[in-house]
């Protein structure tokens, strides 16, 4: 693919993903902005059995952060600091937004990272040794584990899991110790039901596609071609079935890692306690905290978006057939 019609085609993409991730915030803060509570109802319970009227403290509350203003002028005032990397005040933190990403995020990235490593290096294993041994007892064990398992619900998982591990065995804790660096066995065991709960799903997606796309290659002409020459099994399975079938493979990468991050992610981090963006996005809702949801929703956005524009390039060096010009 030339270099310009590739360069070209990034830039393109790049400008509709702006226009879509400007749409995902638009829509998000008009939503919560029309939304029945606001961050000051979370302050009146507090002083209820108090002598001060709610209704001034609620007017109180909206005037300090701006809330009192029309919704178009609190719209433009949010895009005009977004802009200039201000992501607003988190009201039931106290603190920037910015910094509360900073201190969560960590959290996020290690579940994500160890259950993409797990789930993606276990599964295409199990998928390419199923689609080999064809109608073996291991093909029908693999195939009947990838039905259940992408079946299975997520959080259901989790909390059986827990309950089976945790409550009943006693192996883990029933919380997420934040106390523990993150470089540790105990981190790492500390993580192994949320890895647990979040790969099952995924390896299964991995066994099912990858176990596809290896018979769908080993059916055509040059993989006949290439044992005629007289090559080995694991020369013709290596090297051309399965960079064949990574077109297949690296789009279920890609989508699995963008679907983790904010679908299964989300609902992990909250069965265990995990203080990740899931969590504290969670969190948020519950408090009216508008910046903060909105913030983990464009976070969400901007990383499927960007996958999604991966898989295309990426598509460009694994088949140089296809082009974007």
């Amino acid at each position: 693919m030339r270099k310009g019609g590739l360069r070209s085609y990034i830039l393109r993409r790049l400008t509709i993903s702006l226009l879509i991730a400007w749409g995902v915030v638009t829509i998000t803060f008009i939503l919560l902005r029309v939304g029945p509570s606001s961050p000051a109802d979370k302050y009146l319970s507090n002083i209820g059995a108090r002598s001060t009227d709610p209704n001034k403290v609620a007017a109180a509350i909206n005037a300090r952060y701006g809330l009192d203003k029309p919704i178009h002028v609190q719209y433009f005032d949010y895009l005009t600091n977004l802009l200039r990397g201000d992501w607003g005040w988190s009201f039931s933190k106290s603190m920037p937004v910015i910094e509360l990403i900073k201190k969560h995020w960590v959290y996020s990235a290690q579940l994500i990272l160890l259950t993409v490593l797990v789930s993606s290096i276990l599964g295409i294993l199990i998928g390419v040794y199923s689609a080999v041994k064809q109608y073996s007892r291991f093909d029908y064990a693999s195939t009947f584990f990838s039905l259940v398992g992408i079946s299975v619900p997520t959080f259901w998982l989790g909390i059986m899991l827990m309950l089976l591990f945790s409550v009943r065995l006693g192996w883990f804790k029933t919380y997420y110790d934040t106390g523990l660096p993150l470089f540790s066995f105990a981190n790492l065991k500390a993580l192994i039901l949320p890895v647990l709960t979040l790969s099952i799903g995924s390896t299964a997606g991995y066994v099912k596609y990858s176990r596809s796309a290896i018979l769908d290659n080993l059916k055509k002409d040059f993989v006949k071609f290439a044992r005629a020459k007289g090559l080995s099994e694991r020369t013709v399975i290596g090297k051309h079935v399965f960079r064949n079938a990574l077109l297949t493979l690296v789009t279920i990468f890609l989508a699995d890692l963008s679907g983790v991050v904010f679908g299964g992610a989300y609902l992990t981090e909250i069965i265990f306690g995990i203080p990740g963006l899931g969590r504290i996005s969670f969190n948020a809702i519950l408090n009216s905290d508008y910046p903060v949801v909105i913030a983990v929703t464009l976070i969400g956005a901007t990383v499927t978006l960007l996958t999604n524009l991966t898989t295309d390039i990426a598509y460009t060096w694994i088949d140089p057939r296809i082009r974007y010009d």
